[in-house]
């Protein structure tokens, strides 16, 4: 050691403690770096991972201030005329023609009584007018023999006045006769019961054998070809459902058009309706009894938004919502504003109010704005936020005719069956 040189005084554990430091100090450096690194390798491989904005198809919605509701109101087919049948007097059932089912031609024989009496009293009153006719010759004869022997003076005017009364009398039985052989040649033709008007036959009351009184019902003949519609429509829809107008009618998958021909003026205190009578034009196959439905269009005046039927959620309390596509940057307040059609969406959701239900579409009203880009199908699960790939822009008509008004409706799916 030179003169200059300063000695070490430090006691040698002091020196083995300061290397032990630096030592911890270097691998505590080494793990810093170690670990960071790891670390930026994980958040890199997440970035590369995470997962493509999912595609939807939108549909841009408009408001609009009205729409037209179809409102449908039930009622029964019925022929144009259904009549029991009867004989005008009484009788043995000796034949029935027509069976449950068959079909008859107007004025086609349908049942007939025993003829025998009616035959028999027929004959006798034949029988005495030709007595009658024949004493009534013998009278007039006579007649002429006292007018002669009145002119020689051997016959009084008494004995003129009681020919001529003979004569006149035999005349007048002979009137009765006549009238009485036409009432019993009424009462044959009456054995045999027609068909009024061409039918059905829909029920026979009675069988072969059966005596019947005058006026009992034997048969039941649906008329055919002339069916009408009988439907019970509100009393504010008097107006609207006047004589004359066309209506379309549905039933059992089948359609046709109506031409009201009355309304009953008369409510019904059960319904509160008014019942509309209406002639079926086309008839497409109607059966008698079936369940009809008239379709009667309303304008509605509500402010509202059609929209995609599948595009409802349902939401807490029976509420539905709907979900918006919103540029990323805009979903502070909602809107849809217009963006490149490459532009990342993220999804926005809407309650809303169901107002009108058709087949596709349903008319809401909410917090939707004019303009708006509804997810079309919403049977996926999506959550607010979302990002989505906007893939397929529609537009929906701006004033399509629904079905039916569904203004309480819990489910639209149920509204619309």
């Amino acid at each position: 050691m030179t003169m200059n040189e300063t000695p070490d005084l430090r006691p040698p554990s002091a020196l083995t403690h300061y290397g032990s430091r630096t030592l911890v100090l270097l691998m505590m450096i080494a793990v810093g770096v170690f670990f960071g690194g790891s670390l930026y390798a994980v958040r890199s491989e997440e970035v590369a991972q995470s997962p493509k904005p999912l595609p939807v198809s939108v549909v841009k919605v408009h408001e609009q201030d009205s729409f037209v509701a179809t409102h449908k109101y039930a009622g029964r087919i019925a022929a144009g005329q259904v009549s029991d049948l009867g004989f005008q007097l009484s009788g043995e059932v000796v034949e029935l023609l027509v069976n449950e089912g068959s079909q008859v031609e107007a004025g086609a024989a349908l049942a007939r009584l025993d003829t025998q009496r009616a035959e028999e009293n027929l004959n006798q009153l034949r029988a005495q007018r030709n007595e009658a006719e024949s004493t009534l010759q013998q009278a007039e004869s006579s007649l002429r023999r006292v007018q002669d022997l009145i002119g020689k003076g051997f016959a009084n005017q008494q004995d003129l006045d009681d020919r001529r009364a003979q004569r006149d009398g035999l005349r007048a039985r002979i009137v009765a006769i006549d009238s009485n052989i036409r009432v019993a040649e009424r009462d044959l033709e009456d054995s045999t019961l027609f068909a009024p008007f061409a039918g059905q036959i829909l029920q026979r009351f009675v069988d072969q054998g059966s005596v019947v009184q005058a006026g009992q019902p034997v048969l039941r003949l649906n008329q055919s070809g002339a069916l009408e519609a009988r439907i019970g429509v509100p009393v504010n829809a008097r107006k609207r459902v006047s004589e004359g107008e066309k209506f379309r009618l549905t039933a059992g998958g089948l359609e046709a058009e109506g031409t009201v021909t009355a309304l009953v003026s008369d409510v019904n205190t059960g319904t509160r309706t008014l019942t509309a009578i209406l002639r079926i034009e086309n008839d497409p196959g109607f059966v008698p009894s079936d369940l009809v439905r008239l379709e009667l269009d309303e304008v509605q005046r509500q402010t509202g938004i059609w929209v995609p039927a599948h595009a409802l959620n349902e939401g807490l309390r029976g509420l539905w919502s709907v979900y918006v596509a919103v540029p990323v940057g805009n979903s502070s307040d909602g809107n849809a504003k217009e963006a490149p059609a490459d532009a990342v969406h993220e999804l926005v959701r809407k309650d809303v109010e169901v107002l009108a239900v058709q087949s596709r579409q349903i008319y809401v009203r909410g917090t939707l704005e004019d303009g708006d880009l509804v997810v079309a199908d919403s049977t996926m699960r999506f959550v607010p936020g979302q990002r989505v790939e906007v893939v397929n822009r529609s537009t929906l008509s701006d004033a399509p005719v629904p079905d039916t008004v569904a203004p309480d409706a819990s489910s639209p799916e149920a509204a619309i069956q």
